[in-house]
C-alpha cells in the first residue's frame, strides 16, 4: 500500500466517521455507504444509497461531501456513485460534475 493510499483512506475515515445524512442517520450506515474503494494514487471511490430517492437535501448533501473529500489531502479526485434510487445515473451526474 502506498503512503497517498493510506493517508487518503485515514483521512476519508475521520470525515465520514461523525458525519450523518440530511435525515439524521449516520452517513456510514451499510444502508447508505455501499462501498469505498480508494486507489494507489489517492482517488476514493464511493457508492451511497440515499435514503430517501427524491429528496434535492439529499442531493446538496453528496455534492457538499464530494467536495470536502476532494478538498483532503492525499485525495487526488472522487467519484460518488449513487446507486438503488431512481435515474441513479442522474444523481452521479450531478453529484460530481
Amino acid at each position: 500500500m502506498s503512503r497517498t493510499r493510506a493517508t487518503a483512506q485515514r483521512r476519508l475515515a475521520r470525515l465520514l466517521r461523525g458525519r450523518k445524512e440530511p435525515h439524521g442517520k449516520n452517513l456510514t450506515d451499510d444502508s447508505i455507504l455501499r462501498g469505498v474503494e480508494v486507489n494507489d494514487a489517492g482517488i476514493v471511490e464511493l457508492w451511497i444509497q440515499p435514503t430517501r430517492a427524491h429528496c434535492p437535501c439529499c442531493l446538496a448533501d453528496l455534492i457538499t461531501l464530494r467536495s470536502d473529500i476532494k478538498s483532503q489531502r492525499g485525495v487526488l479526485a472522487c467519484h460518488i456513485e449513487v446507486v438503488g434510487v431512481p435515474q441513479a445515473d442522474r444523481w452521479t451526474a450531478a453529484v460530481n460534475e
